[in-house]
C-alpha cells in the first residue's frame, strides 16, 4: 500500500546570520535526514523538544516550504505547494472576527472548487452546517468569534479545515492554549471526528500524555537538528470512549517510553527493555 504521507531522507536548512558581521551567512539545520511513512487513515502524533523542527516538518507537508534535500510525498507524488488534499489547523484559531461561525467555515469553499466543482451558495452553507454539527456546534452557526469560548473557536477552525474534505489534516499544537478540561474534551471530539471521517492526521504537540492518548503512533524527534529517534506504537483500547485510560498501566508504560526517548534517546529505552 502506498503511504498517504512519506518523508524520505528529508533535511531542511535555513540561512542565518553568522557572527558579528551582519553580512556573513551561515546555516541552521532544522531537520536532518528524517524518513517516515504514514499509512492512509493513520493518526500520527509528533513530539520533540522546542526547536526540534516539528513545525518545520508541518510546513513542508503543507507545501509552505521545500526541503533542502530529500523528498516529501503525498500518495507517492512530491508536494509542490499547498493543496486541497491537506487541511491545516494552528494553535491560534485565525478566524475572521467579522464573520459568523458559519461564514468562517464557508470561506474556503467560496474561493476554491471542491472535487473540481464550484459549490453554489446553498451547497456551501449546507456543508458548513454539516461540519459545525460534526464538531458539536449545532445552534452556534450565527455566533461571532468574540461570542465563543476558546474551545468553540478551535472547533470552528477544525470544521473549516474539514469542510472541503481534505485527505490529510495537519495540526500544530491546536489545543495548546486551552484549559485542561476543555483540552481533554476536544481530544475526545477529535478522536470521534477522526473515526467518523477516516482522515489521515498528523498532530504536533509538546504534551506527552496528549500524544500517547491521541496517536495510533508517536514519532519522537531529537533536539536540533531534528532527527527521528523512534516511532512508538500506541494504540490503546477504549481511548476516547470515556473512562480514565490515562491511569491504565499500558498508558503509563507508553508514556514513560516516549518520555525516555525524549530525555535519554534510544540507549535509555533499550536499557530499560533489557532490564524488563
Amino acid at each position: 500500500m502506498t503511504p498517504k504521507i512519506s518523508l524520505r531522507n528529508v533535511t531542511k536548512r535555513f540561512p542565518v546570520r553568522s557572527g558579528a558581521d551582519a553580512s556573513a551567512q551561515g546555516t541552521l539545520t532544522a531537520l536532518d535526514d528524517v524518513s517516515i511513512d504514514v499509512p492512509p487513515g493513520d493518526f500520527l502524533a509528533l513530539v520533540g523538544p522546542s526547536g526540534s523542527g516539528k513545525t518545520t516538518l508541518l510546513d513542508l507537508l503543507a507545501g509552505l516550504t521545500e526541503p533542502t534535500s530529500g523528498a516529501v510525498l503525498v500518495d507517492g507524488t512530491p508536494i509542490t505547494g499547498p493543496g486541497q488534499d491537506r487541511g491545516v489547523v494552528f494553535q491560534q484559531y485565525a478566524l475572521f472576527p467579522w464573520r459568523t461561525a458559519l461564514a468562517n467555515v464557508t470561506f474556503p469553499l467560496e474561493n476554491r472548487p471542491v472535487g473540481g466543482v464550484r459549490l453554489t451558495r446553498a451547497q456551501r452553507v449546507q456543508r458548513a452546517r454539516e461540519h459545525l454539527e460534526l464538531v458539536g456546534l449545532r445552534g452556534f452557526e450565527d455566533r461571532y468569534p468574540h461570542e465563543l469560548s476558546g474551545g468553540m473557536k478551535q472547533r470552528v477552525a477544525i470544521a473549516r479545515s474539514l469542510a472541503y474534505r481534505p485527505d490529510i489534516l495537519l495540526m500544530d499544537e491546536p489545543f495548546g492554549a486551552l484549559d485542561a478540561q476543555t483540552r481533554e474534551q476536544l481530544q475526545d471530539e477529535l478522536l470521534r471526528i477522526w473515526r467518523a471521517t477516516g482522515t489521515t492526521i498528523l498532530f504536533i504537540t509538546h504534551d506527552i500524555d496528549e500524544a500517547v492518548y491521541l496517536g495510533t503512533r508517536v514519532a519522537v524527534l531529537s533536539a536540533r537538528p531534528g532527527r527521528l529517534q523512534a516511532v512508538v506504537e500506541t494504540e490503546l483500547p477504549h481511548r476516547g470512549h470515556g473512562g480514565d485510560i490515562r491511569s491504565d498501566p499500558r498508558f503509563v508504560r507508553l508514556r514513560h517510553e516516549v518520555w525516555s526517548l525524549l530525555h535519554g534517546g534510544d540507549r535509555l529505552v533499550a536499557e530499560e527493555r533489557a532490564v524488563a
